[in-house]
């Protein structure tokens, strides 16, 4: 198996414009990526709440990149996820 090359930290080219004024693209930018950084707490909360609820008491915490939701709970989760994208979005879809 080949190793690929790491990527660069910076993409290259001039940053897409969306709207008239930059000033709201870069305002944009950050609220997704605020809004991307609180939907992976969340999806980690929902990880340790289900394994509190359903593991034994005393057993160790797992890592939580590595514990592993049921189906129905991912399901339940991609759902919530696709719901809070649309009302994210929701503002900008207006424009």
């Amino acid at each position: 198996m080949s190793r690929l090359p790491p990527l660069p930290e910076r993409a290259r080219g001039a940053r897409p414009t969306f709207f008239d004024d930059p000033a709201i693209d870069t305002l944009v930018a950050m609220l997704l990526e605020l809004a991307q950084e609180h939907y992976v707490a969340r999806a980690r909360l929902a990880a340790l709440e289900h394994w509190a609820a359903h593991e034994v008491t005393g057993a160790r915490l797992p890592y939580s990149e590595a514990y592993r939701l049921p189906p129905e709970e991912e399901a339940r989760l991609a759902d919530m996820r696709a719901a809070f994208v649309r009302r994210l979005m929701a503002p900008i879809e207006q424009v």
